[in-house]
């Protein structure tokens, strides 16, 4: 019987390659942290939200309240274009009041580079906003352009330039140029502003940075377990000489229904907005409860609001 010795393998010194991801847009430098904010109101809100097709859902809304009051109607419409979970193009959002103050979202990707994003007011009858922004994404950057408020007819308007792009694995870097126009307005006709961006990416944790000619942000987020997350975000305003620091956190309850955010700030304003879903977790029924009160001013808001849909 004749044996033959096997050699072993040798082991594979071949590292994982990292793929490349898109860094995002400019925007989304610190959204993390700020979609931890609550969106505080004051006085009575209901919300009805009705599905019609898979592709259209309209919604309405009363609010009454000190401030203001009255009803909104709205509609969205989201395209059978899908290029992942849960992003499908185009999509379109509107909505408007009694008074036909109305607002209007244009959102629509072309091939797998070039996105558009097209958005306009109207307030009292006339355009109050509209702009228009393009963007090219990329493997690893993205680049992006928005123009707001132009008018030709004065000869003013903004323009904004920004790019961002993936570095690393975990970092990410970037600038913006800010041009306003205005020759009634500004002296010598237009402003310039740069900024420049860092973005620090764990699996649990976010740390971003902008730093321009007239303003810092930081900001920080962190989840600490499936049902908590918390961050902070300080803002500077060079010009102003201000500095505002705000510390967020969402807290989900398992099996209960509950969501709550809140928040302070250095400016001694407290906030948080608690929902409960009625009847069961994956009950379209949630009631809202609202409370902002600042200490130094001795100002309070409070609000309940009902939310089907």
């Amino acid at each position: 019987m004749t044996t033959v010795a096997l050699e072993p393998q040798a082991e594979s010194t071949t590292k994982p390659t990292y793929e490349p991801k898109n860094p995002g847009s400019w925007d989304e430098l610190h959204r993390k942290v700020r979609d931890l904010f609550p969106l505080c109101f004051d006085g009575a809100k209901i919300l009805y939200q009705k599905g019609l097709s898979s592709h259209f859902q309209v919604s309405h809304t009363l609010r009454v309240s000190s401030a203001s009051s009255g009803y909104n109607f709205g509609a969205t419409y989201v395209g059978n274009k899908q290029l992942g979970p849960g992003e499908s193009y185009p999509v379109l959002l509107g909505e408007t009041d009694v008074n036909g103050n109305t607002s209007a979202t244009f959102l629509h990707q072309f091939g797998e580079l070039w996105r558009l994003r097209l958005q306009s007011q109207i307030q009292q009858s006339k355009f109050s906003g509209a702009q228009a922004t393009i963007e090219r994404r990329g493997r690893h950057s993205t680049y992006g352009l928005t123009v707001a408020n132009l008018n030709l007819v004065s000869d003013s308007g903004i323009f904004v330039g920004h790019i961002i792009r993936r570095i690393t694995e975990r970092i990410d870097l970037g600038a913006e140029l800010l041009c306003q126009v205005d020759k009634k307005q500004i002296p010598g006709g237009k402003i310039s502003l740069l900024s420049y961006a860092f973005r620090y990416t764990m699996p649990n944790w976010i740390f971003a940075a902008t730093l321009g000619t007239a303003a810092l942000n930081l900001s920080y987020y962190h989840k600490l377990s499936e049902h908590f997350q918390a961050g902070v975000e300080l803002e500077t305003n060079f010009r102003m000489q201000e500095s505002s620091a705000t510390f967020a956190y969402m807290a989900e309850i398992p099996y209960t229904g509950f969501t709550i955010r809140a928040s302070c700030d250095t400016n001694w304003s407290i906030g948080a907005v608690l929902e409960r879903k009625i009847y069961g977790a994956n009950s379209p029924f949630t009631l809202s409860l609202s409370g902002l009160i600042n200490h130094t001013k001795s100002q309070g808001r409070f609000g309940i609001g009902f939310l089907v849909g």
